[in-house]
């Protein structure tokens, strides 16, 4: 029983420290900026031409979207 109980506890306390420091790598720290930067006007464009039925939502909350045809009136006017 003690050996089992030895091996148990060694098991917990490896994966309690495992837990401590996986996440401190400087490529997972929570105040990088991991945003993509994205054309506003071929982001619309693409996500109309791939619309069905069927597909999953896209999750824009890490894209930085860049707004190169503010002053284009003609910016959709191949959509319609």
């Amino acid at each position: 029983m003690k050996p089992t109980l030895n091996i148990v506890l060694a098991l917990v306390v490896s994966l309690s420290l495992t837990g401590c420091f996986s996440g401190s790598s400087k490529n997972n720290a929570p105040d990088q900026d991991l945003s993509i930067s994205v054309d506003y006007t071929t982001f619309v464009k693409n996500e109309i031409k791939q619309t069905s039925a069927t597909r999953a939502p896209v999750n824009i909350n890490r894209l930085e979207f860049r707004f190169n045809d503010q002053d284009n009136e003609q910016a959709f006017d191949d959509l319609f």
